[in-house]
């Protein structure tokens, strides 16, 4: 990726989860970059093939999240890592996943939505724990992950050890 590309997706991860993707033009975003706005449209056709761009490094980044969950065995190991995803949120992913977690319910792409990627690991680690409703607590456990990377994604909010730590012993884990 050229060192302008960059700068265009940087511009417009800001722009996008500051001013709403529909609230932020091609020329707002090749300003913010500081590149003439037919080079956005070069590189990514329009706004919607950017926001594609997008959505592809969100992917990429829960993939790299998801790695280390893949190798373990033990059902309350592998929670406990889902429920630790927000602490692991950088500096540099937190603009774009507020941008995944405002787009979700305005278009209908699955991909914007996590809960997809972990609920299958999430649901089997509580079946192999006996729950009498795994269902139930899957869908209670994603629920809770999501207001936690809600909160990790406000400006000024951090997902401390205390509130882990209560959440880690809510689920016995």
């Amino acid at each position: 990726m050229t060192e302008k590309e960059s700068s265009i997706i940087n511009s417009a991860i800001s722009l996008f989860a500051q001013e709403g993707y529909d609230g932020t033009s091609t020329l707002s975003i090749a300003k913010k970059a500081g590149v003439s706005e037919g080079l956005i449209f070069k590189h990514f056709k329009n706004k919607r093939g950017l926001l594609e761009k997008l959505i592809m490094m969100g992917e990429n980044q829960i993939q790299m999240m998801i790695k280390p969950i893949e190798s373990l065995t033990h059902p309350k190991v592998i929670l406990k890592h889902i429920l630790t995803i927000p602490l692991n949120i950088g500096v540099n992913e937190k603009k774009l996943f507020t941008l995944i977690f405002s787009m979700r319910w305005k278009i209908d792409d699955n991909r914007m939505d996590l809960s997809n990627v972990f609920k299958p690991m999430i649901l089997n680690s509580f079946k192999a724990l006996n729950y009498d409703d795994p269902i139930s607590e899957t869908r209670s456990f994603l629920m809770v992950l999501d207001g936690a990377m809600l909160y990790t994604l406000q400006k000024d909010s951090k997902y401390d050890s205390l509130i882990l730590n209560n959440l880690l012993n809510k689920f016995d884990l």
